[in-house]
């Protein structure tokens, strides 16, 4: 999440000037699980399925949707030359291909690992794992794993808090092994083919020029460049061994921010710069090691960041160092990762971080929240973003366990009861959030590999659309109007007719 208090009005003004769009519909209630078998690519007769989730603030308020239209199957659609007028027209080209998709997920931080272990029993857990990062559930496919302790952790921790060891003898990841990694295996186990992105919340406080302190500010010592890119190499080393493998790392989360209450350290431009090209980069190359960098993690507001850290690793001949730039919500608008694409194309972005929470998805009664999401997630993957990763998979009924204190207003993808802070007593009772079940509009259905295709969209009935490896097709419509309305869906000389109900979201797959 993160310093949301300070921005939170900034950030709800630019989400609700956007926020203008529709949803779409179908209807029945989804228990997290169905599969979903790919049809032939240009069949007579195509067949298309439809699910559908409508927003209702006053059916379990805090869940905020339609207790029987919670991504859950409709009657299926049949592609045909005729199929009547409509209010909109959807038009979907193969041939117009963008962004290659990597895929959706979480983050499994010290607060969602813990809860999952200790706080469900091995049926339950079993059962809420398959729904996260199954086919059976919302098929997830990206991890972005703090490398020590983040905000939402029991204690402020790194790899290697020994003071002075330069040559890393007491580098660890001991702090992560009786939870954290056990879950990630446990996610691995659903769905192999998950990536995982790893960043640092803080180098070890010792490397810093700070006051001996993880939290809050702080910088990396000159000296200690080539000792953090080896910390970075053995993290990797040392996760490998267990069988996880780092798809990509960021040299620092939030390099702009200085949190105070949870670790945190900035890095600047010239810093990135250095790091990734100089020691990083290199370091990985040096160990035989093919992990990703990639640059930033930051808020949308300052993509010129990025532009400047890709520019000058080019300028030094170092472009080969850096696979592109990551972003988060909590400053700017998501059009910032077009204007950082239209910068360096030849460099990919990733979303890393979106949290959900009280400033933008409020319990109030309205559908704020959902059109927040469902906007942002179409937005996200408009302006070419590879993946959607939000913040934690899973957080007790206090916004919790965190360093930062309980009731702070953060929500996980799904809400585990934890009424004692007791590792030996599971209280197995879960509840889905909105993040579940949207984000599987478009992770049960967009597999990795995946390309966006063309579609064109509208203010008030926005669409995304994609093509999976396996030739299937997948839209996501949404409706942000207070009444229904009727969208043809025009693919290869065909189409289909759906209403989509009033805020509303529906995914058509063929």
């Amino acid at each position: 999440m993160k310093r949301l208090q300070l921005q939170t009005e900034v950030y709800v003004m630019s989400i609700l000037k956007k926020s203008l769009h529709v949803v779409l519909l179908s209807s029945l209630v989804i228990t997290p699980l169905i599969s979903v078998a790919p049809s032939s690519a240009y069949a007579a007769n195509e067949k298309a399925q439809v699910w559908l989730t409508t927003a209702d603030p006053n059916a379990e308020p805090k869940v905020g949707l339609s207790t029987d239209r919670r991504l859950t199957r409709q009657n299926d659609l049949t592609f045909s030359s005729t199929t009547g007028n409509a209010d909109y027209t959807v038009n979907i080209n193969e041939g117009t291909t963008y962004q290659q998709m990597d895929g959706f997920g979480v983050s499994l931080t010290d607060a969602s690992a813990w809860l999952l272990n200790y706080k469900l029993s091995s049926t339950k857990r079993n059962e809420v794992m398959s729904n996260l990062f199954s086919g059976s559930g919302i098929s997830m496919s990206m991890l972005r794993q703090p490398m020590g302790a983040s905000d939402f952790a029991w204690s402020t921790y790194t790899y290697d808090d020994v003071n002075g060891d330069t040559a890393l003898n007491q580098f660890s990841i001991s702090r992560d092994q009786p939870y954290i990694i056990p879950i990630v295996k446990a996610a691995l186990a659903k769905n192999a083919g998950i990536k995982i992105i790893a960043s640092p919340w803080s180098a070890p406080a010792w490397m810093k020029y700070t006051t001996n302190d993880k939290n809050g500010t702080g910088k990396l010592k000159a000296e200690n460049y080539p000792v953090y890119a080896n910390y970075f190499v053995k993290f990797i080393q040392a996760y490998q061994a267990q069988g996880i493998p780092i798809y990509a790392v960021t040299p620092q989360n939030e390099p702009l921010f200085e949190p105070g209450r949870y670790p945190g350290m900035l890095m600047n431009e010239q810093d990135q710069i250095g790091m990734i090209g100089d020691y990083l980069g290199p370091a990985l190359r040096a160990a035989g090691l093919n992990t990703k960098v990639i640059a930033y993690d930051h808020n949308y507001d300052n993509w010129t960041f990025p532009r400047t850290v890709v520019q000058g690793l080019k300028d030094n001949g170092k472009s080969q160092y850096i696979a592109g730039s990551a972003f988060h919500h909590y400053g700017g608008d998501f059009t910032a990762m077009t204007n950082m694409h239209n910068a360096h194309p030849d460099k990919d972005i990733w979303f890393t971080e979106g949290g959900f929470g009280d400033w933008n998805d409020p319990v109030n009664g309205t559908t704020q929240g959902f059109d927040n999401m469902i906007n942002e997630f179409i937005g996200m993957t408009r302006n070419w973003s590879k993946s959607i990763i939000l913040w934690n998979a899973a957080l007790d009924q206090k916004d919790g366990p965190s360093v930062i204190g309980d009731n702070n207003t953060n929500k996980g993808m799904v809400t585990i009861q934890n009424s004692d802070n007791n590792s030996s007593n599971p209280e197995d009772k879960v509840t889905y959030t909105k993040q579940y079940y949207l984000l599987g509009h478009f992770s049960k259905f967009v597999s990795p590999g995946a390309y966006r295709i063309d579609s064109n969209t509208f203010n008030d009935m926005q669409s995304v659309a994609f093509k999976n490896t396996d030739g299937s097709k997948a839209v996501v419509l949404y409706n942000s109007q207070n009444s229904a309305r009727t969208v043809k869906v025009n693919w290869n000389n065909q189409s289909v007719n759906y209403t989509v109900p009033a805020k509303s979201v529906v995914t058509l797959k063929w």
